[in-house]
């Protein structure tokens, strides 16, 4: 089983998501062990942002009045290895916190990329399973935490459906996370 392990929060390993994402993966690696692990801490080594340029490069839409120059071709290449990644996994363990009412830019700069490629490529079925790690913090105001929650949720799953990925399982706590895999969880 190939597992890609994504990991976004800029808290640390005292963050709720990294700490899920973290028994999701020992959990699943326990329970193959021929399993193979490629990590990626969007935190720690964050993608650029997309430009103009890059998503017309990596969309196919290029203006050929745009000069071309070796960081573009760098990043169109990275964008392209980070699609082969997502769709060579058998999972993708994704940690997905709340921050600021939305996903935090880091990761969102990954799934820009995805979502760019994945609609150059002709959106093929994603044979994969996603653990979608959520959590957020509470928030005083109009809405509950579980009421925003829900709606990151509800947009986080809208992309990976649009990438072609038919099974996502939301997972907001270590509980969650053995209710959901069947699977216990290392500490």
């Amino acid at each position: 089983m190939n597992i890609l392990h994504i990991d976004s929060c800029a808290l640390g390993d005292h963050s709720t998501s990294r700490q899920i994402t973290a028994a999701a993966v020992a959990a699943l690696t326990a329970a193959d062990a021929q399993a193979t692990v490629l990590y990626r801490d969007l935190a720690a080594a964050p993608l650029s942002h997309a430009s103009g340029p890059l998503l017309q490069v990596i969309s196919q839409r290029w203006d050929a009045d745009i000069p071309m120059h070796a960081e573009l071709r760098a990043e169109a290449l990275q964008s392209a290895s980070l699609l082969q990644e997502f769709r060579h996994a058998d999972v993708a363990v994704v940690g997905a916190p709340m921050h600021n009412f939305s996903i935090p830019s880091t990761l969102k700069a990954w799934l820009d990329r995805l979502l760019e490629m994945q609609t150059a490529a002709g959106r093929p079925r994603a044979a994969l399973r996603l653990l979608l790690v959520t959590s957020g913090c509470a928030v005083m105001g109009l809405q509950s935490e579980d009421e925003l929650l829900d709606n990151h949720e509800l947009q986080l799953r809208a992309a990976f459906d649009f990438i072609g990925v038919d099974r996502v399982d939301v997972v907001r706590t270590l509980a969650d996370l053995q209710q959901i895999t069947g699977l216990n969880h290392a500490a």
